[in-house]
């Protein structure tokens, strides 16, 4: 009896099952690039509000006193709740200011943290 040429059923289930497995490793290493992808945005655009709001406050600082305050900051289509907060350093003429950055769900985005000089 002449066998014919091929593969058999049995060779053709393991070779998709093996093909089941590369696949569904390669769709978990993309799931995680696109997460990482994700949160290093977040990460940047945080950092970058952050950033531009302590300009601001430095900025402001020229002209009036700097106080704890707090509010709302929107970049790149995503709002921010910051808050200032203003201390003395160990120097009397030094003050510290915190910058706490919170996203929507309430958890701490960013935090920048700077001295600055009264009357400076």
């Amino acid at each position: 009896m002449k066998r014919e040429a091929g593969f058999s059923l049995i060779e053709m289930l393991a070779a998709l099952a093996v093909l089941a497995i590369a696949g569904l490793a390669l769709l978990n290493a993309l799931t995680t690039g696109v997460r990482a992808a994700a949160l290093a945005e977040d990460a940047a655009l945080s950092g970058l509000a952050a950033e531009n709001l302590m300009a601001t406050v430095i900025a402001e600082a020229r002209s009036a006193p700097v106080r704890d305050r707090s509010g709302r900051y929107e970049i790149a289509g995503r709002a921010f709740d910051w808050r200032l907060e203003v201390s003395a350093a160990g120097d009397r003429e030094l003050s510290r200011l915190d910058l706490i950055l919170e996203d929507v769900d309430g958890r701490e985005a960013a935090r920048l943290t700077t001295f600055m000089r009264d009357g400076a």
